[in-house]
């Protein structure tokens, strides 16, 4: 993060109420709409809310008695002074902005570059990259996120050009780096993808005398593609993806013998077996967990069994009696850190992954969950659920967001640290539209949160730089159908570092899957919500879409279709179609229903793509494991 971003990022806590733009005159009061900017002259009110002071007085000069908070529409208009810490940091970043302009001209015109080491091609070559990379990020901008409002009601997003919502260009979550890759992996990779890799597949439960493979209703895989997760409707299994151990005596007889020409590989070996996948923990919807289903136990802490739902908790047995076995498992996310599984009657549960996987909390709410999500950087869980108005009786789509917050405590007496995890209370959102909430998803740098509706398929994105004042910053227009095979959209992914660029997939009549330009870096301070455009349609992957997965490069997306075959897109530039190419990479388990299909997910590198379907098999695809000549690279199906 440069000089100009850390000062954007410190100017948004001046981002206030400035100007009035129209106002509204009720029975006792005026209901004001204002502009927001950067103000200089801060100013506290009774109510707690902060606007400026030339705004304050020109409400009381014009309105008088009869004017009300322009944030929260209280009464009455009073104020308590002025803030000096936000005056005070205003004058010290218009100093430090100054000083860095002045640096900046100063600065020679050309950049001397004075390199001791020679280098190779594959060196050189990584040079370039990053510099072409470096250039073609997007300029900081000065727009910034609104300041909290302290509010426990219910907030709906507001869908109206009254409001404004600016955008804050934060630092980018980490991304491939080339210089810091391995050289041969990155020689490896370039000839290779996206046509040959090394195919991989681990078997989580034997068939061996079975009739018929095991089932789950639902997986993911963790961002940083060490663990995946199973479930059925009452049970629970989380594995830990082993890095190819083989004892050594064996590798030394492999060795040998291939130096003999003696050794070949068989298919079951290339196959993989199931002890590079280890089983870390499991447990059953009763709350019980262990190392294995035949040592279970329940937790030490009994009230981490009992749904929490906004009333006060019973800590009695009978209390846990009665909420072990009343719900099912329907769906579950995965971070580095936590499990969160969403299930029938409003319930959900998160369990702790570096601690044995002991139940940390249980919610429960008064409607069902449609659908669950957490951030890669475990501080949110996002539920999208159906509720009613209270006064007309009305369905309403609602977003519950659960805050984390994590502890880290020294253990002096053992010498370790142990995570303590707080959740605060949720907060309710409404969106505008009383369409149910189909699909959540939040950007790799949990800036923002997509989600998409069921009937009307519409697709919208939500701001949450600051998490208790949502904002809809984009919003799509509708497309109805209804045939009884649709499933309208069933993932919207964000790129990795550029939320202007999403990928839309679909299962629906004439509906491809499309990438589009979100905009909602261009928002200005009166356009509250962007309109997208379509940069990219790709028919030859068909209508019947279930997920994407972009890969951390940006320059290839994967998708899974109903029959579980899984694609890749390798399209340098998006625009370009000579150079987009599509291979056909795996086959995994059908899916009829999304909430069946198979899990996807792309290494921090971007070298291996990690599958996981509903038969608890788990594909790797490694496109930097050799050269394309090689015994066990195999080669892709091109399907354009």
């Amino acid at each position: 993060m440069d000089v100009n971003q850390v000062l954007s990022e410190f100017e948004q806590n001046l981002f206030l109420p400035r100007e009035l733009i129209s106002c509204e005159k009720e029975q006792e009061r005026y209901r004001f709409t204002v502009k927001y900017g950067i103000v200089s002259d801060a100013l506290v009110l009774i109510c707690g809310c902060i606007i400026s002071q030339a705004l304050y007085e020109e409400l009381k000069r014009d309105y008088q008695n009869e004017a009300c908070c322009p944030i929260c529409q209280k009464l009455p208009l009073s104020s308590i002074g002025p803030v000096k810490p936000l005056r005070i940091l205003y004058d010290q970043l218009q100093y430090f902005k100054r000083e860095q302009a002045e640096l900046v001209e100063a600065a020679p015109t050309q950049n001397t570059k004075s390199e001791s080491q020679q280098q190779n091609l594959i060196s050189l070559f990584h040079s370039v990259a990053s510099e072409v990379g470096d250039s073609n990020e997007f300029e900081a901008t000065e727009v910034h996120s609104l300041d909290n409002v302290s509010n426990t009601r219910t907030m709906p997003i507001q869908d109206s050009s009254s409001t404004s919502v600016p955008i804050a260009i934060t630092e980018s979550p980490p991304s491939v780096q080339l210089s810091q890759l391995d050289e041969k992996k990155e020689f490896y990779f370039a000839k290779c993808f996206p046509m040959y890799r090394k195919r991989t597949q681990y078997n989580t439960h034997s068939r061996f005398l079975r009739t018929k493979s095991r089932q789950f209703i639902n997986t993911a895989i963790s961002p940083d593609c060490t663990k995946f997760a199973l479930i059925t409707e009452h049970k629970w299994e989380v594995y830990q993806i082993s890095r190819y151990r083989k004892r050594d005596g064996q590798n030394k007889e492999k060795d040998f013998a291939k130096k003999l020409g003696k050794y070949a590989q068989n298919k079951k070996d290339r196959s993989g077996s199931s002890e590079c996948v280890e089983l870390l923990f499991c447990g059953k919807v009763s709350g019980e967990y262990g190392p294995s289903f035949d040592e279970l136990s329940l937790p030490e802490d009994l009230d981490s069994l009992i749904p929490l739902s906004g009333k006060q908790r019973k800590s009695s047995q009978s209390s846990i009696d009665d909420h072990s076995n009343t719900w099912e498992h329907l769906y579950c996310k995965l971070s580095n850190e936590l499990l969160v599984i969403s299930g029938s009657k409003g319930h959900f549960r998160v369990f702790d992954l570096n601690n044995g996987g002991v139940p940390l909390y249980t919610y429960a709410s008064s409607f069902p969950i449609r659908c669950i999500e957490i951030d890669p950087k475990s501080t949110i869980i996002a539920c999208g659920i159906t509720g009613s108005d209270r006064a007309s009786g009305a369905e309403q789509a609602l977003i519950l967001f659960h805050q984390i917050e994590k502890d880290i405590i020294t253990q002096t007496s053992v010498n370790s640290e142990v995570a303590r995890y707080k959740f605060s209370p949720p907060i309710t959102t409404t969106l505008p539209y009383r369409d149910p909430i189909n699909t959540l998803q939040f950007s790799p740098d949990s800036a923002y949160i997509s989600c998409s509706t069921a009937l009307e398929s519409r697709f919208l994105v939500i701001s949450l730089r600051r998490i208790h004042e949502p904002r809809l910053v984009m919003k799509s227009l509708r497309s109805i159908d209804t045939s009884l095979e649709s499933e309208g959209i069933t993932d919207t992914k964000m790129f990795p570092g550029n939320s202007n660029l999403m990928c839309v997939t679909s299962v629906a009549f004439n509906a491809p899957p499309i990438v589009i330009n979100t905009k909602i870096q261009t928002i200005n301070g009166m356009q509250s919500v962007a309109q997208p455009t379509m940069l990219l349609r790709l028919d030859e992957l068909g209508s019947k879409i279930h997920k994407c997965e972009i890969s951390p490069r940006n320059d290839s997306i994967a998708f899974l279709d109903r029959n579980g075959t899984v694609y890749i897109m390798y399209a340098p530039t998006l625009l370009d179609n000579e150079k987009r190419r599509i291979v056909s990479v795996e086959v995994a388990a059908n899916a009829y229903r999304m909430r069946e299909a198979a899990s996807l997910r792309f290494s921090a590198d971007g070298h291996k793509l990690f599958i996981l379907d509903r038969k608890g098999i788990i594909y790797i695809e490694d496109f930097a494991y050799g050269l394309p000549q090689d015994e066990e690279v195999t080669k892709c199906k091109q399907i354009n």
